[in-house]
């Protein structure tokens, strides 16, 4: 009778091993498939930031005369974004908020994409103002400096000009 006792115990722990676990918490994150060109506006991307800038400047003209699209307007701001011009950075930014706006089945698709870098275009203006906020207090503290320096070089040439005291 032990025996049965233990054996009837030991299966009913070795059912409750293999009984399915329960199902963990999904995550709040909700992954996007759509089927759009997104792949090939990234693929578009990096190859725009290997281009020098003269080549960069022709892509622009090229893009410029592609017919009117949310693809072709994101090809075109992606391409602004990176002159290092603040207005053309300015302008991809408004560009891409024209995506953002368009509510056709091509603009739907890209929208991911497009907030990901109106948020990028942003941050690089942000850090762009900040840099020229910063050059120009750079500017103003070394032209103090200078004016002090001038003061001091006038007066030690004052103090040299004195006749020495008497000793």
């Amino acid at each position: 009778m032990k025996n049965k006792i233990l054996i009837l115990a030991s299966s009913l722990l070795l059912a409750a091993c293999v009984a399915p676990a329960p199902e963990a918490p999904t995550t709040s994150i909700k992954l996007i498939h759509s089927a759009s060109n997104i792949d090939e506006l990234l693929s578009y991307n990096a190859q725009l930031r290997k281009m020098p800038p003269a080549e960069l400047g022709r892509e622009l003209q090229r893009i410029n005369a592609y017919p009117a699209s949310p693809s072709n307007t994101v090809r075109r701001a992606m391409a602004l974004s990176l002159t290092r011009d603040p207005i053309d950075l300015a302008k991809a930014e408004a560009q891409l908020w024209n995506v953002m706006g368009d509510n056709s089945v091509e603009a739907e698709k890209l929208k991911p994409l497009v907030q990901v870098l109106v948020g990028h275009y942003s941050d690089l203006r942000r850090v762009a103002d900040n840099a020229e906020k910063s050059s120009v207090q750079l500017k103003e503290a070394q032209r103090k400096v200078d004016q002090l320096n001038d003061k001091l070089e006038a007066l030690k040439n004052i103090e040299r000009s004195l006749p020495a005291g008497g000793k």
